[in-house]
C-alpha cells in the first residue's frame, strides 16, 4: 500500500523521530510505498527504502501532494498536520499519531490562548475526522481527552543495540571518550563521583514545564559529591543558567553511538518535567541498566518505577545513594523496560495496526502533478542546504 507520514521534525533531538525511524523499517519491510513528509529532516536518520523530502514550513502544496500522491494511508505525527489532514477529507485511512501536547498552564503567557485553542480543537474537530487515533501512554489517552485511542508503547532499545551489552553492566561508569567532540563531561569524573543525566530540551518556552529550576537545585543542593548533565535543545541564554548553576549543559547529540555511550557512562537518568506522555529518555536509561529518576506525575508510572511524590524525595533519594545502590537500581530498571518498551514489538505492532486498519489497499498510482511537488521541493532544498548556505559562509 501507500503511506505517507507527516512530521514537522526528524531530527535526532526529538523522541517522537526515534520512535517513527524504529517503525518507518517494518512498514518497509512489508513491501510498503512510504514517503516522509518533514519541515526539518536528517536525511541521515531516513531509513533505507523510505523516499523523504523536506516541506516548506509555510506548508503551501502539501495539500495538493497528499491529494495527487492518492494514498491509501496517511499518517499525522505533528501539528500542524493534524489540521491539514482533518480539513482535506481524503479518501484514505487516515491516523492521528498524538505525541502529546504541553498543557496550557506550562506555556509562555504569549502563547497560551492560541494554545489553548488548539487543545479545543482537537477534540472537537480534529479527532473526529481521523480514521483512527493513536497515542503512546494509557495516561496520554485520558490527558488528550480521547479515551477510545489505541495505545501503542514507545520502543526504547534502540541505543543498547549499539554497544555491547557487557557495557551497561559495569557498576563503576567510566569517562567517556569523545562525546560530542570531546565536550560533555570534559572535567572527567572525579572517583566516587555520581554522574547525573538529563536529556531535556530547555528552551526558554520549554524550561517551565521541563522542571528545569528543579534540576538547578538539585546540583546546588547535592554538591560536588555529583555531577550533572544535561544534554538536549537551549538557547543562549538558558545554556548559560544552566553553566551559572554547575550543569554541564550541551546541544543535541545526533550521533547514536555517542548517545548510547552517554547513557552508558551516567549513573542514574533525572527528569523534572511536568508534563510527559511517555518521557522516553527513561526508557533509553532502562535498556542502558541505569535507573530513570522522575516525578510521579503524568505517564511516568506507566514507563519507570522509580517515581517520586517530590522534588525532596528525588533529592534526598540522591543523597543516600551510591554507585551500587544505583547499579542495582539500573538492574531493577532494565527488567522493567525489557518487558514492555522492546522497539521490535512497537514496531511490528505499529505496521499490524496499519494493516487492520486498510485491510484493502488499493494501490492506486500517484497522479503526475504529485511528482511535480516532489521534485519542486527536492530542487528547493538543494539549492537551501548546498548553494545558499555556501554562498552565504563566503
Amino acid at each position: 500500500m501507500r503511506i505517507a507520514v507527516l512530521t514537522t521534525v526528524f531530527i535526532g533531538e526529538y523522541g517522537v523521530t526515534r520512535v517513527l525511524e524504529n517503525q518507518l523499517k517494518y512498514l518497509v519491510a512489508d513491501r510498503h510505498c512510504v514517503d516522509l513528509f518533514a519541515c526539518d529532516l536528517d536525511r541521515r536518520l531516513v531509513p533505507r527504502g523510505v523516499h523523504a523530502v523536506r516541506v516548506p514550513t509555510h506548508f503551501k502544496g502539501v495539500a495538493g501532494a497528499l491529494r495527487s500522491g492518492r494514498y491509501d494511508v496517511v499518517i499525522a505525527c505533528t501539528d500542524p498536520f493534524y489540521r491539514i489532514v482533518a480539513d482535506l477529507k481524503l479518501d484514505a485511512v487516515t491516523i492521528a499519531y498524538e505525541h502529546g501536547y504541553i498543557p496550557v498552564e506550562l506555556t509562555i503567557p504569549e502563547e497560551r490562548e492560541g494554545h489553548r485553542k488548539m487543545v479545543d480543537a482537537r477534540v472537537g474537530e480534529i479527532y473526529p475526522a481521523f480514521t483512527a487515533v493513536v497515542t503512546i501512554s494509557h495516561y496520554a489517552a485520558q490527558y488528550i481527552r480521547w479515551p477510545q485511542a489505541e495505545v501503542l508503547y514507545n520502543g526504547g532499545d534502540h541505543f543498547a543495540k549499539l554497544l555491547p551489552a557487557k557495557d551497561y553492566r559495569n557498576v563503576v561508569s567510566q569517562v567517556p571518550a569523545g562525546l560530542n567532540g570531546g565536550n560533555v563531561g570534559n572535567s572527567g569524573n572525579v572517583a566516587g563521583r555520581i554522574r547525573i543525566l538529563a536529556v531535556t530540551r530547555f528552551r526558554t518556552t520549554e524550561w517551565l514545564y521541563k522542571g528545569l529550576d528543579d534540576l538547578c537545585r538539585l546540583k546546588a543542593e547535592l554538591g560536588d559529591g555529583f555531577e550533572v548533565i544535561a544534554v538536549g535543545g537551549g538557547d543562549a541564554d538558558t545554556c548559560a543558567k544552566l553553566e551559572r548553576a554547575g550543569i554541564d549543559a550541551h546541544a543535541a547529540i545526533s550521533d547514536p553511538e555517542k548517545m548510547a555511550e552517554l547513557y552508558r557512562d551516567c549513573d542514574a537518568v533525572v527528569s523534572f518535567s511536568k508534563c510527559e506522555n511517555f518521557n522516553l529518555p527513561l526508557v533509553e536509561a532502562g535498556f542502558a541498566h541505569r535507573p530513570g529518576i522522575a516525578l510521579n506525575l503524568c505517564a511516568h508510572p506507566e514507563v519507570t518505577p522509580f517515581v517520586f511524590d517530590s522534588y525532596e524525595a528525588i533529592r534526598d533519594y540522591f543523597k543516600s545513594a551510591t554507585r551500587e545502590s544505583l547499579a542495582a537500581d539500573g538492574e531493577k530498571m532494565f527488567d522493567f523496560v525489557n518487558k514492555r518498551f522492546r522497539s521490535d514489538d512497537n514496531g511490528r505492532r505499529f505496521a499490524q495496526l496499519v494493516d487492520d486498519l486498510c485491510s484493502e489497499p488499493r494501490n492506486r498510482h500517484a497522479l503526475p502533478q504529485f511528482f511535480g511537488y516532489w521534485l519542486f521541493w527536492t530542487v528547493r532544498d538543494f539549492v537551501r542546504t548546498k548553494i545558499y548556505k555556501k554562498l552565504r559562509g563566503r
